[in-house]
């Protein structure tokens, strides 16, 4: 028994270890990938309990909203920056985390906004430029320019980091300044070209359109409306349209910057009931990151079978009352529609990119993996959108390599 209870001391004390290990910064999947499943439960059980340790939400309001305690202090942008939810194995947990994650900001937010509607009533009352500058140096607030102090010479990457920073707070512009000169370690520069990537598919996808009036009629009245089949299985997602049968496959995609109406959507129906694409298209549930006035492709349409020009011509002309722009990614067919170039990037595709970067630069090739398996769902399964492909290739280009990709795969030159 003595031995027993010996051997299950010295586990746990190992799993303790693990956790400290991981939480001063090595890699988790570094630690876990050849242990046994009963330590790496355990790690993640202990993580769990260091993230959920919590002050007296008495002198300390952050604590009642589930801010882990060495977070407490940031602003909304620096705790979106630099707080990283992981994929856990139960997924459960992840999307937990990720929820806890952005009910912290919104809170965050919301306290910010209060604090800058306080600063314009001063302002209102003062009418002096010197008296509200002293008051928000009171406040912390500095109305400062931010900038980056480079210690490097890469011009192209210094003013890649500058962009991302460009416009963000104080404590995110020092984090950015602390990578970049720290970017021979390792993992400073793991966490930059991370940093770096969400900042550019952002730019990519994300947008502040104004709303369609109605749009959560819309989307429930259409979600409801079965002219042609509905799948609403991805939650923040509706697809409508022909779905691929067994065998079949998307041959090519195109992607519309577009207010969603319903007069937009019956036509795009109409076509497929009248058999002119075999296709089905997707546009985002109001209210999420997914919603048409929060991407630039608010209609993304996948064809099982290459559209005619003819189709081509009548899509343009459908969509054209409803264009907003041509922010989107492809090769333009007209005013506010792309067709894709890439194409879907396959799993063992990005696996073999990552194989072959990390000979080359290893914390570049980290970087990727992550960003390549916390953008979907759970599990390992390494999986990049055409997006992701356009921000990963601007972001090497910045570190001197040039990425290309088609149906045989990554090119790196």
């Amino acid at each position: 028994m003595k031995n027993i209870e010996k051997e299950l001391s010295g586990a746990e004390e190992k799993v303790q270890e693990y956790v400290k290990r991981i939480q001063a910064g090595e890699s988790k999947e570094e630690i876990i990938k050849d242990l046994p499943p009963s330590f790496v439960s355990g790690i993640e059980k202990g993580l769990a309990e260091k993230d959920n340790a919590i002050v007296n939400s008495e002198t300390d309001p952050e604590a009642e909203i589930n801010i882990p305690v060495q977070y407490h202090g940031l602003d909304s942008d620096t705790l979106d920056f630099i707080w990283t939810i992981p994929e856990y194995i139960d997924p459960e947990k992840t999307e937990s985390e990720k929820k806890r994650k952005q009910a912290a900001i919104n809170f965050l937010k919301e306290q910010e906004a209060r604090d800058n509607f306080e600063i314009i009533k001063k302002k209102d009352e003062i009418r002096s430029e010197a008296k509200v500058e002293e008051i928000r140096n009171e406040m912390g607030i500095s109305s400062a320019d931010k900038k980056i102090e480079f210690k490097n010479d890469n011009k192209a990457l210094n003013a890649l980091v500058e962009r991302a920073a460009s416009g963000r707070s104080q404590g995110v512009v020092s984090l950015f300044q602390d990578l970049l000169n720290n970017i021979d370690k390792p993992e400073s520069k793991r966490n930059l070209v991370h940093a770096l990537f969400d900042k550019l598919y952002n730019d990519y996808r994300i947008a502040e359109y104004p709303k369609v009036a109605s749009e959560e009629k819309i989307w429930h009245d259409y979600l409801n409306n079965s002219r042609v089949p509905v799948n609403n299985k991805k939650s923040d997602w509706m697809y409508r349209g022909i779905f691929p049968g067994h065998d079949e496959d998307t041959v090519t995609r195109g992607s519309f910057n577009v207010n969603v109406t319903p007069e937009l959507i019956d036509s795009l129906d109409q076509m497929i009931l009248d058999g002119k694409i075999k296709a089905n298209y997707k546009f985002g549930e109001p209210g999420t990151k997914s919603s048409p006035s929060e991407r630039h492709d608010s209609i993304s349409i996948y064809f099982l079978e290459e559209p005619s020009a003819e189709a081509i011509k009548e899509i343009s002309n459908i969509i054209k009352p409803y264009v907003r722009g041509d922010h989107l990614l492809g090769k333009k067919i007209d005013d506010g529609f792309f067709m894709s170039e890439i194409g879907s990037i396959e799993t063992r595709h990005v696996e073999s990119f990552i194989k072959e970067m990390k000979l080359k630069d290893p914390a570049f090739a980290e970087a990727v993996r992550i960003y390549a398996t916390n953008q979907f769902g759970s599990g390992t399964s390494l999986k990049m959108s055409e997006a992701q492909f356009y921000a990963v290739r601007d972001v090497a280009k910045a570190f001197g390599y040039n990425l290309s990709y088609n149906k045989d795969g990554f090119l790196i030159e």
